[in-house]
């Protein structure tokens, strides 16, 4: 077969089935080849980056491998956003990337890309010559799972016309790691564990994926430790009497008070990082014990008592025998008052409305969308300043909450929502984004959900500004012109381009709204248009005040 055709067969022949893309000279007999022979859903978008954040986004919501395709030189360098997201996010995916011929330095589109690539944190790898295509393929995608990070396939040009009797690799079956703790590690933390008397435990993502929810609740109960979860475990602890909720910068205003109190940290599978810790506040006065997978993040992003490298449930189910063996008795940090606040605790009645006629304040809108829209969601939140708000919104597992923050970038949120909603069709998928997002990375792509005649509800917080800037300036005592814009109507657009449409101006629309959602057509996006003040600033959170 030719270079190219033995690329395809390679990605196929280790479980690929869906390849996002934008096809150009140095990708398109790749992708030609995939759709034609393979039957392989290729899906295109209408840039490159956002082809990179739809492989991710569907990364994300199956587990499996996300691949991407573009082409050479701006192709490529289109990416760049896209490929950190992925990398920072710490996502498996590959991106099949033509590149120049060899032997044409003159080409138009010729550039240095590994350069390019190792710049954004991502891997390289290399097709070597037409022989290796199997190989170096199969190479890559151990490296991307390995790795845990985008790894670039750079296939030259000139390499997908050259023939070769091509001899395919034996499929990557990684079994799942199970990794037990070491003895000593295991006992220095259950050192500080037993010797505490107010006790929280903290899961987050990994301990999500290990599947550790149970058992972390009977540690909870053994050490009768409150239960939290970072960003990314959101409503794993949901139906618990103890549940904090999110540990962080997004805590309420009962987890804080709880928090504030807690003297040991008890963390699984959660990064750390300065969200999670709101800047490391939450873990002052406290000693903490971090469990993880990978032994590279502990102590990547704060400094800890007792780091125990395992997988989380293998871990919990050791600190709870141990502790049975000890007849530890719990603490009494579970009090009766604790639990009566948690269940009285309702997040609309914990601010001021400020809603008038012509805007809606974004924190009622999140909490009435959150009940009205279908319950059974993924939810896809895209950064900026609305998403203070729009992460309150509830997920039915929390690998159904798929973010793209992990650059701080605005405008990915779209493409992210398009690969989710690819990975999972027959579910609705709802994309928060903020307007000036919606408009940088957003708009362009509906039109690609229209055509996949995807299950997805937009939900645009339009305060007519880049929102986190305006405060910035307002709080300088500056004008606030330049952040303010003037944009087309988002309705009208999305008319055209064949959506349903809603419009909230004030609090009686949204029961409208979500009539639209209801009655929507198989097969037909929503886009909800909110107008927000950009002068109403978040203060659900006591961090945000």
């Amino acid at each position: 077969m030719l270079g190219h055709d033995a690329v395809a067969q390679a990605l196929v022949d280790h479980g690929v089935d869906t390849v996002f893309g934008v096809l150009g000279d140095g990708n398109l007999f790749i992708g030609e080849n995939l759709q034609r022979q393979h039957r392989v859903n290729l899906v295109g978008a209408t840039h490159e980056a956002n082809a990179v954040c739809m492989a991710e986004g569907w990364a994300k919501a199956t587990g499996r491998l996300g691949v991407a395709t573009v082409t050479h030189g701006p192709g490529l360098t289109n990416t760049i956003t896209a490929l950190v997201e992925g990398v920072k996010n710490e996502t498996p995916m590959l991106l099949v990337a033509g590149d120049t011929p060899i032997e044409n330095e003159q080409h138009l589109q010729n550039l240095d890309q590994h350069a390019l690539v190792v710049a954004t944190g991502a891997g390289f790898q290399p097709v070597r010559n037409v022989e290796t295509i199997a190989e170096d393929v199969s190479t890559a995608v151990r490296r991307a799972h390995a790795e845990r990070r985008p790894i670039v396939v750079n296939v030259p040009l000139n390499i997908e016309w050259d023939e070769v009797d091509y001899e395919p690799r034996p499929a990557l079956n990684s079994p799942p790691v199970r990794l037990a703790p070491d003895p000593d590690q295991l006992e220095s933390a259950l050192g500080i564990i037993a010797s505490s008397t107010r006790p929280v435990i903290l899961a987050g993502r990994g301990a999500v994926l290990s599947g550790a929810r149970e058992v972390l609740i009977e540690l909870g109960d053994a050490l009768g430790a409150p239960l939290a979860t970072s960003l990314l475990g959101t409503g794993f602890f949901s139906d618990q009497p103890f549940n904090l909720g999110i540990h962080g910068t997004l805590s309420h205003e009962i987890a804080g008070e709880a928090l504030a109190m807690a003297d040991c940290l008890i963390v699984f599978g959660a990064s750390l990082n300065f969200f999670t810790t709101d800047y490391q506040s939450l873990l002052a006065g406290k000693r903490v014990v971090h469990v993880n997978l990978d032994p590279s993040h502990i102590d990547r992003h704060a400094t800890v008592d007792a780091g125990v490298v395992g997988d989380a449930t293998v871990v919990a189910e050791a600190m709870i025998a141990l502790l049975r063996e000890a007849e530890h008795q719990p603490s009494s940090f579970r009090t009766a008052d604790l639990e009566k606040k948690l269940q009285e605790f309702d997040l609309s009645n914990s601010y001021e409305d400020k809603s008038y006629d012509g805007a809606v304040d974004p924190r009622t809108l999140t909490r009435q969308l959150d009940a009205g829209l279908p319950q059974d969601r993924q939810v896809v939140v895209d950064a900026g300043r609305f998403m203070l708000d729009a992460l309150t919104m509830s997920v039915p597992n929390p690998r159904d909450l798929v973010t793209s923050h992990g650059f701080g970038a605005i405008g990915l949120g779209m493409s992210t929502a398009i690969g989710a909603a690819v990975a999972h069709p027959t579910r609705p998928t709802v994309l928060c984004i903020g307007d000036g997002g919606y408009m940088m990375g957003g708009l362009t792509e509906l039109s690609t959900a229209v055509h996949l005649g995807l299950d997805l509800i937009v939900i645009v917080y339009n305060d007519g500004s880049y929102g986190a800037e305006h405060i910035q300036l307002v709080t300088k005592g500056m004008d606030p012109a330049a952040s303010l814009h003037e944009w087309p109507d988002f309705c009208a657009v999305a008319e055209s381009m064949g959506c349903d449409t809603a419009k909230i101006t004030c609090l009686d629309d949204i029961d409208a709204a979500l009539e639209v959602v209801k009655n929507r057509q198989p097969g037909r996006p929503v886009l909800i248009e909110a107008s927000t003040d950009p002068d109403v600033v978040s203060a659900i959170y006591g961090h945000h005040r």
